[in-house]
């Protein structure tokens, strides 16, 4: 049987040309380091657009075919939130809520306001992959690695915005699964950190995550995805020196030393690892306080970056070397350059953004319900532009 679940093709269709992944190309944080290397040496505005749309497109949005949201548009209570119809002409005459979904879902009529699909959006699914074995303990599925950082980043390339979602590696989604030769059993609802498991460890696993976020998203398409090895990410902390920041939390370090809220640390080794790893097995709700400080060391690795490019023409070569070991990814150097370039122009910010819903226990496993209508916020807010 193919690997592809036959229960889900995904209703928000694009037609892209896929590419084999490869290993050797940098991930997300090399996105942030040609950044910094065009910022340090004044080349600004780099134009790639007609390459990528007379050549090797990766801006799939032009060739969506529909989006359909289905009854998924409920209020964590799983009452309707938000009407969804079809045609101006049934407009409820109450109170409830709507949205308009015209032309396939390319236009959506939404609180009086006109959105309309961003063709000219990227967008990235970043995958910290952990593959740490607890004594040996963890079934085959868990040790091809689970996903416990799932950031999709969206790019508008003609203004360069850029706005990053944080999704918890606890989201309570559906997940294709598989068997260990790859033949697909079924598609049942678990973390979508797990779906990463239900595969090779490598691109098919790449390719399983993306599915359940594409998923998760109302089945909108995600362009391109990078994996990469918690074990990567101490080797690009490294190769910029270490990163500087305030501690949000108390926590003991893996020397037994007790650091404090507002600490300043300098992240580097077992450290770092501890400091953005870290959370309470008894709270339901930890991995939102990890999240936060997943978030702030990605921003202050950002600032290192750009610092680090700036004194060292060789800086480029040095974290290429470190990362190439840990990731994999269907990126390749022209769409991280071009994707670098639409960043740059906007003035090297970024906007992230969470989901709202709540934390539970199934089980012995505490899973995040994420928020149906929030999602939908963080569709209008990622992927359309508002037009009216």
């Amino acid at each position: 049987m193919s690997r592809q679940s036959k229960d889900y093709t995904g209703r928000f269709q694009a037609a892209p040309t896929p590419k084999k992944a490869r290993r050797w190309v940098p991930a997300v944080l090399l996105v942030i380091l040609v950044l910094a290397r065009i910022a340090a040496t004044g080349v600004k505005g780099l134009s790639l657009y007609d390459y990528y749309v007379g050549g090797d497109n990766i801006l799939i949005y032009g060739n969506v075919r529909g989006v359909d949201f289905g009854d998924r548009l409920n209020s964590q209570d799983g009452e309707k939130a938000i009407q969804v119809i079809e045609n101006e002409d049934t407009v409820p005459t109450g109170d409830e809520d709507y949205v308009i979904r015209l032309d396939n879902g390319k236009t959506l009529i939404y609180q009086g306001h006109t959105y309309t699909l961003n063709e000219n959006l990227v967008t990235v699914l970043f995958m910290g992959i952990d593959r740490t074995l607890n004594d040996g303990e963890l079934s085959d599925t868990e040790q091809r690695g689970q996903a416990d950082v799932l950031l999709l980043i969206g790019i508008d390339t003609t203004t360069g915005k850029s706005t990053i979602l944080n999704i918890s590696r606890e989201t309570y989604t559906q997940v294709d699964v598989y068997s260990i030769n790859g033949t697909f059993i079924e598609t049942r609802y678990e973390q979508i950190a797990r779906a990463f498991g239900h595969g090779d460890g490598g691109e098919f696993s790449c390719e399983n995550t993306r599915t359940a976020v594409s998923r998760l998203l109302y089945g909108l398409p995600i362009s391109r995805y990078i994996a990469l090895d918690m074990d990567g990410i101490q080797a690009a902390n490294n190769a910029v020196g270490g990163v500087t920041l305030k501690s949000l939390f108390d926590f003991t370090g893996p020397n037994g030393k007790r650091y404090h809220k507002d600490d300043v640390l300098h992240l580097q080794g077992s450290l770092l690892d501890r400091y953005i790893r870290t959370r309470s097995l008894t709270d339901v709700d930890a991995n939102a306080a990890r999240m936060d400080r997943q978030v702030q060391y990605v921003k202050a690795f950002s600032r290192q970056v750009v610092s680090a490019s700036n004194g060292s023409v060789t800086f480029s070569v040095d974290l290429f070397s470190a990362l190439a070991p840990y990731m994999v990814t269907d990126l390749e150097i022209p769409d991280v350059t071009f994707l670098g370039s639409c960043y740059l122009d906007s003035g090297s910010e970024f906007t992230f953004r969470g989901l709202s819903g709540v934390y539970d226990l199934l089980g012995k496993n505490a899973v995040f319900y994420a928020d149906d209508t929030d999602i939908f916020d963080a569709v209008l807010q990622i992927f359309y532009t508002q037009t009216a």
